[in-house]
């Protein structure tokens, strides 16, 4: 009998210090759960920057990339613990038909697309798609410090998005396998192009066959014969190692390749003066650095791309320009049509400024020296 009753003794023993165990073990997951909680509440009542997302479609080692991340430098050295910028290049997060509605549901804060992307949203942004209008950069580069140019920036403020700055990559070349030097050339070529109706109609006018289709498939679309042909600024085809896939580069300059940096407006408008001041700052002295970059770099582009075994550059000669514009006129004519009187008249203005002289610049393409399209 006495053993029995050691016997249920010990068993209750055994059960309460059971017990007791699993209680313990349920108190240390509340309170390590609790101690979770009350970090990542500490940390979210201490970590109050202002986070900038980033996006864009390029690589690093382009124009647009390279500054990207210097803007990101400067702002984060300009308001240290108080602005963060996160950069996500080559379409990391969404590419340029995308970052428009990413922007408005505010899974970014910036973004940097083609000029291109921008102008199902305000038509008046196909003056930069117009074939054969602007003779240089530099002509481009008055329209926009024009009062037109610069009111085109608040052309997206209808639909939420505040246009910030203009960013240059450069003039457009064609590529393909085969050498085009007359607009006959390209006829029954398909040619990847950015999602524009300026530059669908352009190369329909050719007789070409234009597939629009997103930078990221670039290179994809070419090696696999999806495409012939394509036409990019140098710093994007070398960038993209086109010229590994393409022999023949035809110079045509024939439109502008350039970047809105766009956000949202109502995150832009709710910054705090100071800071949007700050930014506003650092935009326009990174601009006018992305800018210079630009260009030095479509003219060591261009070199490095020359210098590749088998790549032939072709620059058409007077009487083959005149050909291309002859062709490619008519669709800037029947696209100016829906672009405003006073955006054409500043357009004409840049182009046609008095004393207007191309500045020659050692080892840089040359631009057309075809008259522009009138309109």
């Amino acid at each position: 009998m006495r053993n029995l009753f050691v016997s249920r003794n010990a068993n209750h023993t055994t059960d309460r210090r059971r017990r007791l165990g699993t209680l313990v073990a349920r108190c240390g997951i509340v309170v390590f759960c609790m101690c979770v909680a009350l970090i990542a509440v500490s940390a979210e009542e201490t970590d109050d920057r202002i986070i900038i997302r980033f996006s864009h479609v390029v690589g690093e080692g382009t124009p647009k990339g390279m500054e990207a991340t210097l803007f990101k430098q400067r702002v984060e050295e300009a308001l240290p613990g108080r602005v963060k910028v996160e950069i996500y290049p080559q379409s990391q997060k969404f590419n340029d038909d995308e970052v428009v509605p990413a922007l408005l549901f505010g899974d970014i804060e910036m973004a940097a697309p083609s000029l291109s992307k921008l102008t199902s949203y305000a038509s008046s942004l196909r003056v930069f798609d117009l074939p054969m209008i602007f003779p240089d950069v530099d002509a481009v580069h008055r329209f926009q410090e024009s009062a037109a140019g610069q009111g085109l920036l608040g052309n997206l403020r209808s639909i939420g998005i505040t246009g910030l700055a203009y960013w240059d990559n450069g003039v457009r070349v064609i590529s393909a396998n085969r050498p085009l030097r007359v607009p006959e050339d390209a006829k029954g070529l398909q040619i990847r192009i950015e999602n524009s109706q300026v530059f669908f109609e352009q190369y329909s006018q050719l007789g070409a066959i234009p597939q629009r289709l997103p930078f990221a498939s670039l290179i994809d679309v070419i090696r696999n014969g999806y495409v012939d042909g394509q036409e990019n600024a140098w710093s994007n085809i070398r960038s993209r190692g086109v010229q590994r896939f393409q022999k023949y580069f035809t110079e045509l300059n024939h439109s502008f390749l350039g970047y809105m940096v766009i956000t949202n407006a109502e995150f832009w408008d709710g910054l705090p003066a100071d800071v949007r001041s700050v930014l506003q700052e650092i935009l326009a002295r990174t601009t006018a650095d992305v800018n210079e970059l630009a260009r030095e770099q479509a003219s060591a582009s261009r070199r490095e791309i020359m210098e590749t075994e088998g790549v032939e550059i072709l620059t058409p000669s007077g009487a083959e320009l005149a050909s291309w514009r002859e062709a490619l006129c008519s669709v800037a004519k029947r696209f100016a049509t829906e672009i405003p009187n006073e955006v054409l008249a500043a357009a004409r203005a840049a182009v046609r400024e008095e004393g207007f002289e191309v500045a020659a610049r050692a080892g840089e393409p040359k631009p057309s020296p075809a008259p522009s399209c009138s309109f």
